[in-house]
């Protein structure tokens, strides 16, 4: 019955609206009762603004360094997609559960729910915890916040598995991933007197020029063949100023992101940018007016996870989920602000990558069985105390 039973909870978990926008506490609450009437000790760490909390519950002894199944608890928003049914209602349709947040990645936390009833009768020599975090989606702060309690506590963690969809297979490095925001302050007259304005949205698109320039440098130099793009990326995805077509735009917003590589500072690439605007772009601008500036400002650094911190983690997770050979991953995750702990860290869970933040968005039913054989194997490592955690 544990599949079914895990469908339901999925189904549970789902039906909480927990777009990054949106409060995640109702769901944290649903969870912290839930492992309470299994005598689970649960401590939620509420954030600093209203609404957000995060999750660590034990299992086992807690004066011992235990290993760590780590989920993030809100979802992307929905609005604008095209669903074939309600997104926040689960839905199975030839094998596949839809719903949002199904793969990405409420699906490894209903697995996880339902072995904990498990871990709880089975007297374990390691403990187990689970780590439920807010807002991966947007900026990470839950994590960077739970991050800062473990690295403060008297006993941490000694390894986590964060349940990212990878296919059930070991993922053992992913690249960081930075947003910052360009903001240019241009001079604003009359289109016919150009000459003696400063167009920040001119000024935008040099910006976003040198990026793509930049980009090709980039494309040029350092690799790692292990990614699927195998090197560090730098990408402009939004622009936006200007009020009309016959005035110089005072202001406009570039944002971009840089996918580092592991061992690759995010600001390092940035500061190419900085040196460019400083050196090129300003000079000109404020020779027409000295109120022109640009300003670059990081919105989120999510640092990546680097492989020559957990390979010995890796070796004795993946044996457990029939993984061959260890996977890396150009998508962000939270395993990089946990591995600058001292928590090695690898990310492994069911469903694809590929569907997550899309529409219709699923996890096969197989993949969730996959799971459940895996944390069961790793159980009975753990009750006999002979999982190797490095």
């Amino acid at each position: 019955m544990r599949l079914p039973d895990t469908i339901e909870t999925l189904r549970r978990l789902v039906a909480f609206d927990t777009v990054s926008s949106n409060s995640n506490v109702e769901l944290i609450d649903w969870v912290a009762n839930r492992l309470d009437d299994l005598g689970v000790r649960v401590f939620v760490q509420h954030g600093p603004e209203p609404g957000k909390a995060n999750l660590f519950a034990t299992v086992g002894p807690a004066d011992l360094p235990g290993l760590m199944l780590s989920g993030h608890s809100d979802v992307v928003p929905v609005t604008g997609q095209d669903w074939s049914s309600d997104p926040f209602v689960l839905t199975e349709r030839d094998g596949r559960l839809h719903g949002r947040g199904s793969a990405d990645m409420k699906g490894f936390i209903a697995c996880c729910l339902e072995t904990l009833p498990r871990l709880a009768a089975a007297g374990l020599r390691t403990p187990v915890h689970l780590a439920l975090s807010y807002d991966e989606e947007t900026d990470m702060g839950g994590m960077r916040q739970l991050a800062a309690h473990l690295a403060a506590a008297p006993v941490r963690p000694a390894a986590c598995i964060i349940g990212e969809p990878t296919m059930m297979q070991v993922v053992v490095a992913n690249k960081g991933a930075a947003i910052y925001r360009c903001r240019i302050r241009g001079f604003s007259v009359h289109s016919s007197l150009r000459d003696r304005g400063v167009s920040a949205v001119e000024i935008g698109a040099e910006v976003v020029a040198f990026i793509s320039a930049l980009q090709r440098r980039l494309s040029a130099g350092l690799r790692h063949d292990g990614f699927e793009f195998p090197h560090t990326s730098v990408h402009a995805g939004m622009i936006r100023g200007g009020t009309a077509h016959n005035i110089t735009a005072r202001d406009c917003e570039v944002l971009f992101e840089v996918r580092a590589l592991p061992g690759v500072s995010a600001g390092s690439v940035v500061d190419q940018i900085r040196e460019h605007c400083e050196r090129v772009l300003l000079p000109a601008m404020r020779a027409v007016s000295p109120e022109c500036g640009i300003a670059i400002d990081e919105v989120v650094d999510a640092p990546a996870l680097d492989e020559r911190g957990n390979m010995h983690l890796a070796r004795s997770i993946m044996p457990l989920c029939g993984c061959t050979a260890p996977h890396r991953v150009s998508f962000g995750t939270e395993a990089g602000i946990l591995q600058g702990v001292g928590v090695q860290t690898v990310v492994c869970g069911p469903g694809d990558i590929q569907v997550a933040h899309q529409p219709d968005e699923y996890v096969e039913i197989a993949q969730l069985g996959h799971c459940l054989d895996f944390l069961d194997r790793l159980a009975g490592r753990l009750q006999r105390g002979d999982l190797s955690l490095g």
